[in-house]
């Protein structure tokens, strides 16, 4: 091409993009995209504790997901819009919007997970998606990524309600000598309509440890003299264990703790409980 050729293509399409700006071309570079984003705002609240921010879900609480969904304008979402909890075991829970439970308090999205008694344990992440199934305007939240801030699984602790018996009577002072009997009633309370039913645990490894009174370890947990494996009855619903103090234990004021676990690594403690032994 010569130099000529050249000069005139340049100036044909210099001129044609001259024409375009000033005719208001339709091209697609000129088209305007409207752009919107539904925002998202949320968190997890524990339903257990009476709907209080904490880092710890034991097993066998309920978690509280909830969730504000706004439109650019700062409008509320239209309820049929979809908000789903994505969890990171794989859940996802559809949230409903509600209004709060106090006068005056703005419409909001919530969602509950109970956790199983075999959830994973550790750091539960999770992201709130909202889309408007009409237009497609969508929004996602994302919770702060760090373990301090996102949930925490943890192991239910079973509460053991212990008794201590010596011929067949309640006792808090015993003899030398004496058959000493432990029972403890360990029990995990679920909802049942606007009660709670008692779940006993049929499971386990449960063990019973006695101390002298002030008697510590170490790392500051009681100093047991004596430890008294417990097993479940399934007729009184209850683990028991006996054993024969002997002679050889000193005599004094004993304190006594349950303590244990299931098969899933929940917990069993107990408030302790005091006995004396004299001669």
């Amino acid at each position: 091409m010569t130099k000529l050729n050249t000069l005139a293509a340049f100036t044909t399409v210099m001129t044609m993009a001259a024409v375009g700006l000033s005719a208001g071309w339709h091209s697609a570079a000129n088209t305007t995209v409207k752009s919107e984003t539904l925002i998202v705002s949320g968190d997890s609240v524990s339903a257990t504790q009476g709907c209080i921010l904490t880092g710890q879900y034991p097993r066998g609480s309920l978690i509280v997901f909830r969730a504000q969904v706004r439109t650019p304008a700062g409008k509320p979402a239209a309820p049929s819009d979809k908000v789903v909890v994505h969890l990171s075991n794989g859940m996802q829970l559809r949230m409903m919007d509600i209004h709060h439970p106090l006068p005056g308090k703005p419409m909001y999205w919530v969602a509950t997970w109970l956790v199983p008694m075999n959830a994973k344990l550790g750091t539960l992440s999770y992201t709130i998606t909202a889309l408007n199934p009409h237009n497609g305007v969508h929004g996602t939240f994302y919770p702060f990524p760090t373990p301090t801030t996102l949930p925490t699984i943890v192991p239910f602790t079973y509460n053991a309600k212990v008794t201590a018996t010596a011929g067949g009577k309640v006792a808090s002072l015993i003899t030398v000598g004496s058959t000493l009997k432990l029972v403890a009633a360990i029990d995990q309370d679920v909802p049942a309509g606007k009660s709670f039913k008692a779940i006993p645990l049929t499971h386990g490894v449960v063990k019973a440890q006695l101390g002298l009174a002030g008697a510590t370890t170490p790392g500051g947990g009681l100093k047991a003299a004596l430890t008294i494996n417990l097993r479940y009855d399934a007729t009184t619903k209850t683990w028991v264990g006996t054993t024969l103090l002997a002679s050889g234990l000193p005599q004094g004021l004993y304190e006594i703790e349950v303590k244990g676990h299931d098969s899933l690594g929940n917990l069993v403690s107990s408030t302790p409980i005091w006995l004396g032994l004299e001669g």
